[in-house]
């Protein structure tokens, strides 16, 4: 591998990802959906001319894990409106948890039979679907909502719930993915998993993930209140963000991603207090800076990782996936989310769960995860095509009509809003 091919080919994909930008204001498209498009064409001209970028395929689950999702996870939590996640924090947390690990069982059965291939297609492999499939992603919704100045609560609610779930969505797919594995190579599997050890090994990863997270944030915090100077708590964060995220993983053996939403958390609470406005707005616009890049990236390796021969022989998996991705969303939306915060002093409106239902689109998470899956993996090209599937789907046709949506919804919030923005184009 010769790292001026890797570092060229990185900063091509840099350049390019900045067409993405223009391209979809004119198109109205969500710019990671161009972002897609161009890794496509990009690796289709790379193998036409046989330039050789450095960058294998082995080399993408290190690259997704531990450079580009830290990232993403600790941003989210450290640009979060806190007030706003106060207000909404039962509905989310409900959202994250509890109805995301249904939905993971819910999505997994209505894969398993639709694919119903017991032995190509496992019961555990279905459940590394679900899990694979049901964490949300509020990038592609997100801007156009700010676009149109929709209610903070729906925003806030998107990205809470985002930031959560995409949390302990990558806890289950790495535990269920290990089980799967296990399962895969055993010849009587049923007799050697203890489903019991599984959810306290789960348990001990997601707690104490969390609370390695709360340690290193308050360390970041100590320190963040002594610097107090707002380039060097750029450096602060991005050693809490990864240093979180490797000493949990690798050293602790507990969830990194968990640890990184505790950490960053912790960062945005303590930056309230110790940092001034104009230090924070700084810190803020850096941080959105590195966010898309990483974000970007993986989009663009999505784009790279696409083959026209996924929709020639994967494209039945594709439907079935979509399908049981939308009627899963849409249990968890209107009936799950009135069931668990039906005592709730702020409850989700009506109108409300129809965006959250048809804005709960799939992104970085999910395209991260479908890259990291090991060849080892039976099914491993039947879930990543059913995940990139997903996606797409989510991109074109769900990101561009959430808007429309909240018009529809939300007629007296929007209507001024939106003819201000007609007119200004």
């Amino acid at each position: 591998m010769l790292i001026q091919n890797v570092i060229f080919t990185l900063i091509v994909l840099i350049l390019a990802s900045l067409l993405a930008e223009p391209l979809s204001r004119l198109f109205r498209l969500p710019f990671v959906a161009f972002l897609i498009v161009i890794g496509f064409i990009g690796s289709e001209l790379v193998v036409f001319f046989g330039f050789d970028t450095g960058i294998r395929a082995a080399n993408f689950n290190d690259l997704v894990f531990y450079v580009f999702l830290p990232i993403i996870i600790f941003e989210s939590a450290y640009r979060i409106n806190q007030q706003a996640l106060r207000q909404n924090l039962l509905a989310i947390l409900m959202l994250a948890i509890p109805i995301m690990i249904i939905s993971v069982v819910i999505a997994a059965l209505l894969i398993y039979w639709g694919i119903g291939h017991d032995s190509g297609f496992p019961v555990f492999t279905a459940l590394v679907a679900g899990a694979l499939l049901v964490a949300t992603d509020p990038m592609a919704v997100v801007s156009h909502l700010k676009r149109i100045k929709a209610p903070e609560e729906i925003t806030t609610l998107i990205e809470g719930e985002s930031l959560f779930n995409d949390a302990v969505a990558v806890v289950l797919f790495t535990s269920l993915l290990t089980i799967a594995l296990e399962v895969q190579t055993m010849s009587d599997a049923s007799s050697s998993i203890s489903v019991a050890s599984e959810i306290l090994n789960f348990a001990l990863t997601f707690f104490g993930g969390l609370l390695f997270g709360f340690i290193c944030g308050c360390i970041g915090a100590f320190l963040s209140y002594v610097i107090q100077t707002r380039i060097l708590e750029n450096v602060l964060l991005v050693s809490v963000a990864y240093g979180s995220f490797l000493m949990a993983e690798d050293y602790l053996g507990v969830s990194g991603m968990m640890s990184v939403l505790a950490a960053g958390l912790l960062m945005n609470k303590a930056h309230e207090k110790f940092i001034p406005a104009s230090d924070r707005a700084f810190i803020h616009y850096w941080w959105e800076v590195i966010s898309f890049f990483a974000n970007a990236m993986i989009f663009i390796l999505l784009g790279v990782t696409i083959t026209l021969s996924m929709f020639e022989e994967r494209w039945l998996a594709m439907l079935i996936a979509i399908g049981a991705v939308l009627l899963t969303r849409a249990i968890a939306v209107f009936s799950l989310l009135p069931l668990f915060t039906f005592k709730s002093s702020h409850p989700v409106s009506p109108a409300t769960q129809k965006i959250l239902f048809w804005g709960g689109t799939r992104g970085a998470v999910t395209v991260a995860l479908a890259l990291s899956l090991p060849v080892e993996l039976d099914a491993w090209w039947t879930l990543q095509s059913m995940a990139f599937g997903v996606v797409l789907f989510t991109l074109f046709v769900q990101a561009p009509t959430v808007p429309r949506l909240l018009q529809i919804t939300h007629p007296k919030h929007t209507k001024s809003h939106i003819n201000l923005i007609k007119k200004q184009t």
